[in-house]
């Protein structure tokens, strides 16, 4: 090699480097290597001489397309790496398990694409794992293959499962306690708590209101003529004597004096992605795992799938609110498994005052219970 093809192979790979700063992984075709303006246009030949000679030095690493050739420009340090090699079949090998990057290369596809047998490739994979430049590793995917990396980078969260799997299995503990932690920064940052009893104030709205809201008809009157004890009995009882009886046991509704309520319309101020994911890491509750946004993110799609939250359009962004916050825990502690979680369910029936009325038998219109008079019927308008 004479010197001005050593120095312009030196010039190529010093631009290629330059122009590849801000992604290591940018591709170079022919024309991009003809637009760096170091070898003459015209002059093709040199050209392909001195992309043949980066790619002997391992310097230029080729990759095949359908549309033709590129080359990825790979770093001295790990091009010396290859010098290191005294055979083919670990340079093949090493090649293969180098292009695969973090997601890694499966053993069974390297002797594919080699065509050798398995001892040699045992052997190769073991010297290179002797002059740790690979190592071996397994999927969450599938934890029978496999798989080979270089030693000196991690697997990709796809092959490793990300920060929801922990020595190969998935961690629903801590999944469950980031997802009780979002959906608490959801909660306190979407909705308003109120602490007033609710069953409280409507019984004093009701107390409040005075009997001349509902009107009252004339009691009926009394039957006269004699009239067996059976009859008597089949006959309705006055007011007063109804009065006189012990007070029926009407059951108690669950309750909770602390409630949030919803925040109202054109509220602008829903905790979005980042803002979930900053608190998470200003928190530290993720036990030191690199969680990131689309991290986050997932954890609020399983959310959101069963219905527990919500997106809010905020603009050109999107925020998150609870679901049916004002039947939800207020607690910021409670498990989403909890039977405490949510407010025990109820159809309209139940809700009305005749659903649970303690006379409901004794209820007529002109009676001493009706409709129009009803005490029950205040309270729960209140």
């Amino acid at each position: 090699m004479d010197e001005e093809t050593s120095l312009l192979k030196t010039q190529l790979y010093n631009a290629c480097e330059d122009a590849a700063s801000g992604d290591p992984d940018r591709l170079f075709s022919q024309d991009d290597l003809v637009a760096l303006e170091v070898v003459p246009p015209k002059d093709v030949k040199r050209l392909l001489q001195i992309i043949q000679l980066l790619t002997n030095e391992h310097l230029f690493a080729p990759v095949h397309f359908q549309s033709g050739l590129a080359w990825r420009v790979r770093p001295e340090p790990e091009a010396a790496k290859y010098k290191l090699l005294t055979s083919d079949d670990q340079i093949m090998a090493y090649e293969i398990i180098d292009a695969a990057g973090p997601e890694g290369a499966w053993q069974q596809d390297i002797k594919r694409r080699l065509n050798i047998q398995d001892n040699a490739l045992r052997k190769a994979l073991k010297e290179l794992e002797a002059r740790r430049l690979v190592v071996q590793f397994t999927t969450v995917e599938n934890t029978s293959k496999k798989m080979w990396i270089k030693s000196n980078i991690k697997p990709s969260a796809r092959a490793t499962g990300g920060p929801w799997y922990t020595d190969q299995f998935l961690d629903e503990a801590f999944i469950e306690t980031l997802q009780m932690v979002v959906l608490g920064v959801i909660k306190e940052r979407g909705s308003y708590l109120s602490t007033h009893d609710r069953n409280a104030n409507a019984n004093a709205n009701a107390n409040t209101r005075t009997r001349s809201l509902s009107p009252v008809l004339p009691k009926k009157g009394v039957i006269r003529g004699a009239a067996s004890e059976a009859a008597i009995k089949s006959k309705k009882r006055s007011a007063d004597a109804i009065s006189k009886d012990d007070p029926a046991h009407v059951p108690a509704s669950k309750s909770r004096k602390t409630v949030r309520i919803p925040l109202p319309a054109g509220y602008t101020a829903y905790p979005t992605t980042e803002d979930i994911t900053s608190y998470i890491l200003a928190t530290q509750v993720a036990k030191g795992q690199p969680l990131r946004q689309e991290h986050v993110q997932e954890l609020i799609n399983v959310l959101v799938w069963e219905d527990r939250v919500e997106e809010v359009r905020m603009g050109d962004r999107v925020g998150y609110r609870a679901a049916r916050i004002s039947k939800q825990n207020p607690s910021g502690s409670t498990k989403l498994n909890d039977d405490d979680f949510w407010e025990p369910r109820s159809n309209g029936l139940m809700t009305a005052p005749c659903g649970r009325c303690p006379v409901f038998e004794l209820c007529e219109e002109g009676g001493p219970v009706w409709a129009g008079g009803c005490e029950y019927f205040d309270k729960w308008l209140a």
